[in-house]
């Protein structure tokens, strides 16, 4: 038979069906289901349940949102969804059906009124304190930790109240039994927690009493006395003077009913002789089998602490080592093994505990030296009564001592400080989501994702290397879902272990959609979901909303800028959420002003968006599109003043950065580039507003200017995607945009088949759209294309067409590079004399307006033109001048360009060896360049200077490097080199026959 859900509410809402956890959904969503469990079965109309979620600030859509939590969690818990028998309607309404023992919050009840009910004969009490410890350990957390809602918080408050009644009551109880040790540290918490509640105060001065500490137990009755008088104006109550009395004559009846007659103190040997002995403290939690990986990191924790155990004069520094990193990322793991391979040199004692640092409520520092010091031998009636005392004392008990201090789970290096001993012979690792910065620490071990292999090992330690090698391309794909995290790869690993049946891939494919991914992690009580909740749990209202916001629009980082775009504040705002996310451990930051989800975090906190959030993914993302947008056309500005595309994009909404320099806007470009690919794919995405797709495809024009480095291929990737989107939607504008930059790129990269079908593409939509301004530009590279082909004519015609728009938009830079291309590709058809006819007519303006890259094309031209006429002298010059401007300027490719055509001239000119050094240097920089079509007309060139010069084999090495480059880009020219071979071959067979 199934076992019925359980659902625990005495801490973050859980639920569970046996061993498997179930998804609990939105922190509304959870709203809902804790008004229904609390009413213990009884049924709450739709009103009712609005009330209890958002009370009078109710949104319209309210009870829709409760249809869709209702539809949420049958999904979760029933078997049959069509037949609910869990979360059943009633009218409007819906109550659960449930035991009334599987919800927490409502058994708690129960076990506290037995308990009460046996502690009324005192023959019952030691039942009635059982039942008080299985209720107190119900709780785990704050209850209905981070659940909204106005029911919600009156719950908090009374579970609260709860709690603390039962420590009381179980604290009573325990010194009517004498066992006042017991009941001394709870009691000292409680004070602590709640400094303005008497009933703690009574019970623990009666407590000291029945230690023999009399004077201290009225110590504390004139503490609290201080303290109400100053806080609240107020006496002590009538409990707290009574037992204050009860106390100074001695009352008999505050010891417990079976006190041990006192006997007389022992002393000497005798006293040595009755002492029980104190086992020395070796705390440390277990180790685990498969640890896996960070030799590393364990080489420095292990040599920083070594130094305790070595007896030198010099040595008189307590060594601190400090592991921290974000949840789930194996910080305990590591010190547990690390304090282990260590505990050999601390043969006093190891001392452990967690200080739940990541939790609503950190571990007080008072609260667990108390446990420190029975640890090592101090009865419980003699601890001190301060923090001050306690830590004073624990060093005192350390002097001397070889002791291991493992600290797990710090919040602060405050909580920490009270806890470290004096003595340089003692040793303390400590754990903790963030840096302890104001901590000495020897060493800091900032913890990271595993790398690969660790990943892959762990994987095949326990599921067995003959599946991992099965397919290690699966294996790849679930290390990456897991993002290398050390716990979402130990979940995947013992799921594997688990089930010998299933192969990697499966697994793999149950993880592929994010929606399911954090279900997906978990397994009995390994959970990567709750690792990152106490940390979200921490942060403030406006903190989780700048974490679940920002994470909508953070791949693969985020800079601050666009942070405070997308959140709608002011950029000092955004870094200090940014930074407070950092100390959180729920962000890491790159380097300065950039920060980076881990993908599951991501993962995680797009999970947590609530229908009323203020701002939606959607919104997000809109934002930060118009940002880049506005900032990369400023940038586009700077690299290409003038240009009539700057003025042809959209003007976003959004205003965005400025710069005063091209190379200012180059920075920035580098800086935002990965961002604004994944901004741009993202906009391509179902669901994406048709709005955000023509963002997108005017942002990748902004950004084509930027693409010379190699990394910037991945526009293309962008530019596909983009123009599948449009395709799919019939935008016909941001098809001709995507299909240009891919013609573009595809040009630069000497793809000739590829250019031509996004060319032709793009400017069948720009002709139907009436994009004249990106229709030029294709045009343009639709000549450059039958240039490469060999087609001139053709060349000619649409270069002259893209000439026409340039002079009607007015774009002055278009005009000249179009007359140029349609120049050269009159001088390479045969009419060298009307392509130096336009070069001579532009070079004058060219020259007088600085367009330093104008003059630097029209020279080479001119000096091609001056070659293909035989002018050999005209056009050496002519290829010099060039080669000097573009040296000086920094155009690196005209300048291979120029190189390898004048050592082609000075052949020509008999001037062998100046030839071959010439176009050796040329090959030499096209290949660092990556300019592969110009590399196989350097080698030409190389080639025949070798060849003139009698080094045919040389030659033919080249020319064979050559035609394989031409042919591989299918560019007719490797049909010349094929004619350059053959006649190779037929003078070396002439001069055979002629010997």
């Amino acid at each position: 038979m199934t076992q019925p859900i359980r659902f625990r509410l005495l801490g973050p809402m859980a639920a569970h069906r046996d061993d498997e956890a179930l998804v609990v959904g939105s922190p509304l969503q959870q709203a809902m289901m804790a008004a229904l469990l609390l009413r213990d079965g009884r049924a709450a109309s739709a009103g009712e349940l609005i009330e209890a979620v958002w009370g009078p600030t109710a949104p319209a859509s309210a009870s829709a949102m409760l249809r869709t939590y209702a539809w949420r969690w049958r999904k979760a818990l029933e078997r049959d969804r069509s037949a609910p028998a869990i979360l059943t309607s009633v009218g409007d309404g819906y109550r659960t059906v449930l035991p009334a023992d599987n919800v927490d919050a409502v058994r708690v009840e129960s076990l506290a009124a037995a308990a009460l009910a046996a502690t009324r004969k005192a023959e019952e009490h030691p039942r009635a304190r059982q039942l008080l410890d299985e209720a107190l350990d119900l709780w785990y957390g704050e209850p209905l930790a981070g659940i909204p809602g106005p029911l919600a918080e009156q719950h908090r408050a009374r579970l609260e109240d709860l709690r603390i009644s039962l420590l009381e009551e179980k604290c009573g109880l325990d010194l009517e039994l004498g066992d006042q040790g017991r009941a001394v540290p709870v009691l000292r918490e409680l004070n602590a927690d709640h400094p303005l509640r008497e009933r703690p105060y009574v019970l623990l001065m009666r407590g000291l009493y029945q230690s023999g500490r009399q004077a201290d137990a009225l110590a504390v009755f004139e503490r609290v006395r201080r303290l109400l008088a100053a806080e609240l104006g107020i006496d002590p109550g009538p409990e707290l003077r009574a037992m204050h009395q009860r106390i100074l004559r001695n009352d008999p009846s505050l010891l417990p009913a079976a006190a041990p007659e006192p006997e007389p103190p022992a002393t000497g040997r005798a006293a040595a002789a009755s002492a029980p002995a104190v086992p020395v403290p070796a705390q440390l939690p277990a180790d685990i089998a498969d640890f896996t990986g960070r030799a590393d990191e364990l080489e420095a924790l292990h040599t920083a602490l070594c130094k305790a155990v070595q007896d030198t004069d010099d040595h008189t520094v307590l060594p601190i080592a400090a592991i921290s990193g974000m949840g789930g990322v194996g910080k305990t793991t590591v010190a547990l093994r690390v304090a282990h391979r260590l505990r050999a040199g601390f043969p006093d004692g190891q001392l452990y505990v967690d200080l739940r640092g990541d939790q609503p409520k950190p571990a007080q520092p008072g609260v667990l030296l108390v446990s420190f010091l029975t640890a090592l031998g101090v009865a419980p009636g003699a601890v001190p009564e301060t923090l001050e005392d306690r830590s004073r004392l624990f060093r005192s008990l350390l002097d001397g001592r070889r002791v291991l201090i493992l600290l797990d789970n710090a919040r602060d290096a405050a909580q920490v400080r009270p806890l470290l001993p004096g003595s340089a012979r003692c040793a303390v690792l400590v754990t903790s989501r963030t840096r302890l910065f104001g901590l000495a620490t020897a060493v800091q071990v900032d913890l990271d994702v595993f790398s690969v292999d660790e990943a892959t090992g762990m994987l095949a330690q326990a599921a067995g290397d003959d599946r991992i090698d099965a397919d290690p391309a699966a294996a790849g794909e679930l290390i990456r879902y897991c993002g290398r995290l050390p716990l979402a790869i130990r979940i995947v690993a013992s799921r594997l272990a688990s089930r010998p049946s299933w192969s990697v891939a499966r697994l793999a494919d149950r993880l592929a959609a994010e929606q399911h991914r954090m279900t997906e992690l978990q397994l009995g009580d390994l959970a990567v979901a709750s690792a990152f909740e106490w940390g979200y749990r921490q942060l403030t209202p406006e903190q989780a909303t700048a974490f679940r916001v920002v994470a909508a629009v953070s791949r693969p980082d985020i800079g601050v800028p666009v942070a405070a775009v997308v959140l709608g504040v002011e950029q000092r705002r955004a870094e200090d959420l940014l930074e407070a996310l950092v100390d959180a451990g729920m962000v890491s930051e790159t380097h300065a002003g950039r920060y980076r989800y881990h993908e599951l975090l991501r993962v995680f906190a797009s999970q947590l968006t609530e229908p009323d959030d203020a701002v939606d993914s959607g919104t997000a993302l809109s934002r930060q599109l118009d940002f880049l947008l506005a900032t990369a056309t400023a940038a586009f500005q700077q690299l290409v003043p003038g240009d009539p595309i700057g003025s042809a994009l959209r003007t976003p909404e959004l205003p965005g950065l400025r710069f005063d320099t091209p190379h200012a806007a180059a920075r920035w470009v580098g800086e935002e580039f990965d961002t604004a690919i994944a901004a741009m794919q993202a906009a391509t995405a179902p669901g994406s507003s048709a709005q955000d797709l023509r963002t997108a495809a005017d942002l990748l024009i902004a950004l084509c200017p930027f693409d010379a480095d190699p990394r910037y291929e991945r526009l293309a990737v962008a530019a596909a995607a983009v123009s599948a989107a449009a395709t799919g939607r019939a935008d016909r504008h941001s098809l001709g945009r995507a299909e240009f930059i891919r013609g573009n790129l595809a040009v630069q990269a000497t793809r000739l088949g590829e250019a031509a079908e996004h060319c032709r593409r793009a400017a069948e939509a720009c002709r139907e759209v009436g994009d004249r301004v990106i229709l030029q530009q294709v045009l343009n590279d639709l000549g450059l294309l039958a240039q490469f082909q060999h087609r001139f004519e053709e060349a000619v015609r649409l270069s002259e067409e893209a000439h026409e728009l340039a002079v009607a938009l007015g774009h002055h830079t278009g005009r000249t590079v179009t007359l140029l291309n349609a120049a050269m590709a009159r001088v390479r058809g045969g009419s060298p004399a009307e392509g130096a006819r336009v070069c001579r007519d532009l070079l004058p303006a060219l020259r007088a307006e600085g367009d330093l890259p104008g003059v630097s094309y029209a020279l080479f031209v001119l000096g091609l033109a001056a070659h293909e006429s035989e002018s050999y002298q005209e056009a050496a010059a002519t290829f010099r001048e060039c080669l000097e401007l573009c040296r000086s300027t920094g155009l690196a490719l005209r300048e291979a360009q120029a190189r390898y055509r004048l050592a082609d001239t000075l052949r020509r000119l008999g001037r062998g060896a100046e030839a071959v050094t010439g176009a050796r240097q040329a090959v030499a920089e096209c290949e660092a360049l990556t300019a592969d079509r110009d590399q196989g007309h350097a080698l030409v060139v190389l080639a025949r200077a070798l060849a003139a010069r009698g080094r045919a084999s040389e030659a033919r090495e080249h020319l064979a490097r050559a035609e394989a480059l031409f042919d591989r880009l299918a560019l007719p020219d490797g049909e010349l080199v094929r004619g350059l071979l053959a006649g190779l071959d037929a003078a070396e067979s002439a001069e055979s026959a002629a010997g």
